[in-house]
């Protein structure tokens, strides 16, 4: 389980159970207190956007990704996107490095490995 903080804040949790090795990239269903509406208004109040019923924000340097043991998992791009009209939401993080992705996402190389 991993966890997105904002500000030093939880904001939620994720397995990020999707990967894709070759670009260094993972996403997962995140999970925050009071579900998809309510992370959509906490996202606009922090200047996050809205397209279509769908509210996101390009993550900056006030989000911080860490795992279980509360390790920072350092990343250069990511979204978090609240889509309340689904109750769904989703965290993406891309530009993982090679390390930390075969650190952490060892499961994601395996399966594309396996998909060869």
């Amino acid at each position: 389980m991993y966890t997105l903080t904002h500000d030093g804040d939880k904001v939620g949790t994720t397995k990020l159970e999707r990967g894709d090795p070759t670009i260094h990239a993972v996403s997962g269903l995140f999970d925050n207190v009071g579900g998809a509406k309510a992370l959509a208004g906490w996202i606009k109040s922090i200047g996050g956007e809205e397209d279509n019923g769908v509210v996101f924000i390009v993550l900056n340097d006030a989000f911080t990704l860490v795992d279980h043991a509360g390790n920072t998992i350092k990343f250069a791009e990511g979204n978090l996107i609240a889509v309340p009209g689904e109750d769904e939401a989703f965290l993406d993080i891309t530009g993982l490095s090679a390390e930390d992705y075969h650190t952490y996402f060892a499961k994601h190389v395996s399966a594309m490995s396996d998909d060869s």
